[in-house]
């Protein structure tokens, strides 16, 4: 009787420590799949984050316009100043005979990229009816780059646009020089300006009509 019980509890202890070996098993396992998973996760973060350092990503108003992969850095601060200019230009001198394109172009995008010397401009070509003129007369205007040159050596970085507004109307067309300036500095990023820069100073040097 006292081997029968001996036995039985015996056997129970087995069955104990086999399901306590068990149970560590499992936590083991457990531990070594969590620690493969952090550093899964790890690897592929990063990644992510060093393809990110290489992706750049040229923005309007939420829009990507442009994304160029480049890993230098200087490389990647030349195409987000000149694609700022670029972009400013194009929605301030870019013009349909439509007053709800200009003033959405101009209001709703351009004048958050430049300061109160854009506004100024803005504002004294409103008061000279010179959309208006546009919008009555039927001119489509297109901006033509010729170069953006940009001076690192000093900050605020020095500019110059050069190029030519494209005006048609009855199937004619003619062509005016434009030449501004201006200097571009570093701004918080907001959701109307995304880049984080801004225009200051901003001045037109040369409008004036070209020789057919």
């Amino acid at each position: 009787m006292r081997n029968m019980e001996f036995n039985e509890g015996y056997r129970v202890f087995n069955d104990i420590t086999r399901a306590e070996k068990r149970s560590n098993r499992l936590v083991v396992l457990s531990l070594t799949f969590m620690l493969f998973s952090f550093l899964c996760c790890t690897y592929v973060v990063h990644r992510v984050n060093e393809s990110a350092k290489n992706n750049f990503y040229l923005l309007d108003s939420g829009q990507k316009l442009a994304t160029v992969r480049v890993k230098d850095y200087k490389r990647a601060i030349d195409i987000l100043c000149e694609g700022h200019v670029g972009i400013f230009h194009e929605l301030f001198f870019g013009l349909e005979p439509d007053l709800g394109f200009i003033k959405r172009n101009i209001e709703g995008k351009a004048l958050f990229m430049v300061d109160r010397s854009g506004m100024r401009l803005y504002n004294r070509l409103v008061d000279q009816d010179y959309y208006e003129d546009i919008a009555k007369s039927g001119y489509s205007i297109e901006l033509e780059k010729d170069s953006i040159i940009i001076d690192y050596s000093s900050y605020p970085f020095r500019f110059r646009f050069i190029g030519k507004q494209k005006i048609e109307r009855d199937g004619e067309t003619e062509y005016r020089n434009l030449v501004t300036t201006g200097y571009l500095m570093e701004t918080k990023s907001t959701p109307n300006n995304l880049n984080g820069l801004k225009i200051v100073r901003f001045d037109v040097l040369d409008n004036k009509d070209l020789r057919k």
